[in-house]
């Protein structure tokens, strides 16, 4: 199964083919070609790949479009076709769609028409199993303050600066939504207009409510008002979830400090990585395993949860041996402590990993995403002893 859709545009109008071409600049996980000398009307036979999708336009040069969408419909039977016409009668639009077009585009087609529409095809592929779904990972802290929120946005925004991934975050702390200050937005929408409306779910209407970043990232706001936060039930953030992983490589959590109710419980159950943030304070810890155990009661498998050590400083008061002693099983990752870079890119509302990427923060959230995604190195852990060892 592949993370990316393959579409072949067979287009007679060079402005279209530019359209196109420029728009899939802007689709992550889409890889567009344009096909040429009519590949779509010869068939399977004279490509390598067959594509996910096939675009087509109406002209007159190249033949009667319902007899081109049959013709095309016979050699590539398990593909998507859309076409792309000037014309707007209804009657060749039902046959067009009866003949086996997906999608009739009537000119001139607006961007986001035409990626809603290749995200409904994704999301159906992902339903299906030819494409694969992708990762959720949720952030939740043992104890207010130590940085859970820090780490989602910057896990976020760093995964999304791979211009070849979709990513999503969700702020899940339903109370006080502190996502939207990291990132310096005032949303228009929030997860709660998502709940209202799970009847329409669907990838026009996520996609309208979402708000993007220049980070790449999309952003899924926390309600507004913390007392609308019992409105949103395990049942809509399943749906949400379900559909987000569809659309979008990575999911990132911002989950609620330690607590754990119908929603989080949910959202641990569906994710691939469950972090526990913590610090190596006495209460810190103590809580730390207090919300593993919490966590565990609920079904939640052990080997999703990882536990990750934010500001660590080797010569602490608990030394890193001692609270692995505590959390019975090792350390996932540790962070260093870049209060001062941090406490900068909190107030300008700017994720540190793009605000100041050569930072040490930075740095080690940068390998703490290829180690996610199966990239780094299993034993490392994100901070190097004298010797150079890993710790």
């Amino acid at each position: 199964m592949s993370k990316e859709l393959l579409i072949a545009i067979q287009f007679t109008k060079s402005s279209l083919t530019k359209d196109f071409l420029n728009l899939a600049k802007n689709l992550k996980g889409v890889d567009i070609h344009q096909w040429l000398d009519g590949y779509a009307e010869k068939g399977a036979l004279v490509v390598k790949t067959v594509p996910d999708i096939i675009i087509i336009d109406d002209s007159p040069d190249a033949g009667h479009l319902v007899n081109r969408i049959r013709a095309i419909k016979e050699q590539f039977p398990q593909v998507t076709l859309f076409t792309v016409s000037e014309n707007k009668d209804p009657h060749q639009i039902i046959e067009a769609m009866k003949a086996g077009a997906a999608e009739y585009l009537v000119e001139p087609v607006s961007d986001k028409v035409v990626q809603n529409a290749i995200e409904e095809i994704r999301a159906k592929m992902a339903s299906t199993g030819r494409l694969t779904k992708g990762k959720v990972y949720s952030f939740v802290s043992a104890k207010g303050g130590v940085g859970a929120t820090v780490l989602a946005v910057n896990t976020a925004a760093s995964l999304a600066m791979n211009k070849k991934s979709s990513v999503a975050l969700l702020d899940m702390c339903f109370q006080s939504g502190d996502a939207s200050t990291l990132l310096d937005i005032m949303p228009e929408n929030t997860i709660l207009d998502v709940c209202k409306n799970m009847h329409r779910l669907d990838v026009s209407l996520l996609r309208g409510i979402m708000t993007g970043h220049p980070s790449g990232l999309n952003f899924l706001a926390a309600p507004i008002n913390p007392e609308d936060s019992e409105d949103i039930t395990a049942e809509n953030i399943s749906g949400i979830l379900d559909l987000c992983k569809k659309l979008f490589d990575h999911v990132v959590l911002d989950c609620t400090s330690m607590y754990a109710n119908d929603c989080s419980i949910e959202a641990f159950s569906l994710s691939d990585k469950v972090f526990l943030v913590t610090d190596m304070s006495i209460t810190a810890v103590r809580n730390t395993v207090r919300l593993f155990k919490l966590i565990r009661k609920f079904n939640v498998s052990a080997e999703k949860i990882e536990i990750v050590v934010n500001r660590y400083i080797r010569g602490g008061p608990l030394d890193l041996a001692e609270g692995e002693k505590n959390f019975e099983k090792p350390v996932y990752w540790l962070v260093p402590n870049d209060f001062s870079d941090i406490m900068s890119s909190i107030n300008r509302g700017v994720p540190l990993v793009k605000f100041t990427p050569s930072a040490p923060f930075s740095k080690n959230l940068q390998l703490f995403v290829e180690k996610i995604q199966g990239l780094g190195k299993e034993d490392f852990r994100g901070i190097k002893g004298t010797f150079g060892k890993f710790l």
